[in-house]
């Protein structure tokens, strides 16, 4: 089994490109080297991650995210027990959208996430995000991801 936890976070103000990079750069080495896999989503100042491995190594790298400087109001969404990885060969995917760039590319109503102060509506949005985040893995041509539900 393997244990996925995900989770929306706020970046604060000030957080750049520079910044976002940084995050990506050790979150992918420091991934790879936990055994975890997963995905980011930057949607106008909020972040949306999917983390997934042995779950003792995935609470502590949210521990690690939530003593991040560059992040606040942490909310976990999901956590759960799956059969197999949804992003079995990203050691950190990424995609990063801003609000005038929603499009059919979106499928989701993702306009109120930097927004909704209403921690059920985020959790309720999760799945959805999450078979978009597999979707567009899948796209890539990565291969190992279990078929979209």
């Amino acid at each position: 089994m393997v244990f996925q936890l995900a989770y929306f976070s706020a970046a604060k103000p000030g957080v750049g490109e520079a910044d976002v990079h940084d995050i990506l750069r050790a979150s992918s080495a420091n991934n790879r080297h936990n055994g975890l896999s997963g995905m980011l989503i930057l949607r106008d100042g909020t972040f949306f991650q999917v983390l997934e491995g042995e779950k003792a190594r995935v609470e502590e790298t949210f521990q690690r995210i939530s003593r991040d400087p560059r992040h606040s109001g942490l909310v976990r969404v999901v956590e759960t027990e799956r059969e197999e990885r949804s992003f079995p060969g990203w050691s950190m995917g990424f995609e990063k959208f801003m609000h005038a760039e929603a499009s059919e590319e979106t499928p989701f109503d993702s306009t109120d996430l930097s927004s909704n102060e209403s921690i059920e509506n985020l959790r309720k949005k999760a799945p959805e995000l999450i078979s978009f985040m597999r979707s567009l893995y899948t796209r890539r041509g990565m291969r190992g991801a279990p078929p979209l539900d």
